[in-house]
C-alpha cells in the first residue's frame, strides 16, 4: 500500500470513532479547548502508524509535540479546529502528512462533515478524486486569510491591497481551500508543524506558492500573494536568500 492510500483509508477510519459523546474541556488558559476525541483519534491514528511504519517517527498534536521533523515521519492533528468541532460548526479536520528520505510524499486534510477529502502525493493535488489547483484571480479579488491573534493589525495593513478577509479558524480548512482555489492565500503564525506541514504540502501540489520564516507559514497562489501576505501580517521584509521557500 502507497503512503497516501494509507493516509486515506486512516483519516476515514479516524473519523468513524467520532460519537455524539463530545467531551470538551478546557486545554490552557488562552480559551483553546480540547475534547475525547482529540485523544481517541490520536492514540488510533499513532498506532496504526506504528504498526505499519515501525521506523518511522510520529509528530501530533496531544502527545508527541515535542518532536523535529526527521528524515522519516509522519504528522498528526486528530481534530484541527476542535473549538469548531466542540460547537458543532462543521469546518474541522484530520490532517495528517508523511515524511519520507527527507521529503513530505503524502498528505490528507479530510473534513468528515462536509463530506471532502483533500490529498496530495507527487501526481499533484486532489479533492476527494478531481484534481484541484490554485486560483488565478487576481491579489486585489482573491479571498485571504490570517490565522492567529491580534490579527487586527495585519488586517488594516492589508487592506489597502485587498479587502476581502474571511475566517475559518482552522488552519487545514485554510490551506486545503488555497489548494482548491478558493482562498488565494493563508498565512498560519504557530511553529506547530502538525498544523501547517500537510496544507503546504497540498498546496505546493496544487502548483502554489510556500513560504516559512520566523513562525511565518504561508500559503498562496502565487508568490506575489505569498509576499504581499509575509510583508502585512508579519511585519517584516521577507528575505528571498534565507527563507525556506518552495515554489511550484
Amino acid at each position: 500500500m502507497t503512503e497516501i492510500k494509507f493516509l486515506k483509508s486512516l483519516v476515514v477510519k479516524a473519523s468513524k470513532l467520532i460519537t455524539d459523546d463530545v467531551i470538551v474541556k478546557a486545554k490552557d488558559d488562552n480559551g483553546d479547548l480540547v475534547t475525547n476525541f482529540d485523544y481517541d483519534i490520536e492514540n488510533f491514528i499513532n498506532a496504526e502508524i506504528k504498526k505499519n511504519y515501525p521506523n518511522f517517527d510520529i509528530i501530533s498534536e496531544e502527545f508527541n509535540n515535542n518532536g523535529a521533523l526527521t528524515d522519516n515521519c509522519f504528522t498528526v492533528d486528530p481534530i484541527d479546529g476542535t473549538i469548531n468541532f466542540a460547537h458543532k460548526f462543521p469546518l474541522w479536520a484530520i490532517q495528517i502528512a508523511c515524511i519520507k528520505n527527507g521529503k513530505t510524499c503524502a498528505s490528507v486534510i479530510y473534513l468528515p462533515m462536509m463530506k471532502e477529502m483533500f490529498w496530495a502525493d507527487e501526481t499533484g493535488a486532489y479533492l476527494n478524486d478531481e484534481k484541484i489547483e490554485v486560483s488565478n484571480l487576481p491579489v486585489e479579488k482573491g479571498l485571504f486569510v490570517v490565522e492567529g491573534r491580534n490579527i487586527l493589525p495585519s488586517l488594516v495593513r492589508m487592506n489597502k491591497f485587498n479587502k476581502n478577509f474571511r475566517a475559518t479558524y482552522c488552519s487545514a480548512v485554510n490551506f486545503a481551500y488555497v489548494a482548491s482555489g478558493v482562498f488565494g492565500g493563508t498565512i498560519f503564525r504557530h511553529e506547530n508543524l502538525w498544523d501547517y506541514i500537510p496544507g503546504q504540502y497540498l498546496v505546493k501540489q496544487a502548483g502554489g506558492y510556500i513560504y516559512n520564516e520566523n513562525g511565518c507559514h504561508i500559503a498562496a497562489q502565487n508568490k506575489e500573494f505569498s509576499m504581499l501576505l509575509a510583508k502585512q501580517a508579519k511585519y517584516f521584509e521577507p528575505d528571498i536568500a534565507t527563507a525556506t521557500e518552495i515554489e511550484k
